[in-house]
């Protein structure tokens, strides 16, 4: 019997570092931030605010009047149509006993939209008015 003697190879081991399962955590995380992020709600009013040389600096004050670029009006971050604007803002300046109220327009309202709502606040015995700014 004859054997023949193999010849020697020398085979090559490959080394690969598999990436799979980072990529698998990678599309997880992803995924993960992408839905959570959309659950993050924006508070407060989007409302960008005329500019002034010299604002004078105001301690916040508890009731506020924000009228947006869509002439919605906000008091105190609720939602109020113009036409009932007088009653809620009569209502929050009885409870507070506060006669000075904030206004925050948008840049873009109309000036005859705040001359209005700052007539319905002189109407309901407001007896100061700020308008909020930013500085140059």
């Amino acid at each position: 019997m004859q054997f023949r003697k193999k010849a020697v190879t020398h085979e090559k081991v490959m080394v690969a570092l598999n990436m799979t399962p980072l990529i698998d955590c990678v599309l997880q995380l992803l995924i993960f931030f992408m839905l959570t992020s959309s659950f993050v709600l924006q508070t407060g009013i989007l409302v960008e605010l005329p500019k002034a040389r010299t604002p004078k600096l105001q301690e916040e004050q508890d009731i506020v009047i924000t009228i947006t670029r869509n002439n919605e009006t906000y008091l105190n971050d609720q939602k109020v149509p113009l036409a009932q604007l007088p009653i809620a803002l009569l209502e929050k300046v009885t409870k507070s006993n506060q006669k000075m109220v904030l206004i925050k327009p948008d840049k873009r309202v109309e000036t005859g939209k705040l001359v209005e709502v700052m007539g319905i606040a002189k109407s309901v015995g407001v007896e100061s008015l700020g308008i909020a700014t930013e500085p140059q």
